[in-house]
């Protein structure tokens, strides 16, 4: 059983476009090969009605003027 990862390697790099995108993957690579293919396919079911509820609520709320 692999041990778990230390929060301070995920919570040590810059806060950014780049570090998300690095922490994003470090965290991906940790999960196990059969696990990622579930969020895969639960992503692929799930994903558009997600984005469809997200759409949907966007265009519902009233835009604020700058």
């Amino acid at each position: 059983m692999r041990t778990m990862p230390r929060l301070r390697m995920i919570m040590g790099r810059r806060v950014g476009p780049w570090g998300l995108a690095l922490t994003v993957w470090d965290i991906w690579r940790r999960i196990p090969p059969r696990h990622r293919k579930r969020l895969v396919e639960q992503a692929r079911h799930h994903g558009p009605r997600l984005a469809r509820q997200a759409y949907e609520a966007r265009r519902r709320t009233p835009r604020r003027k700058p």
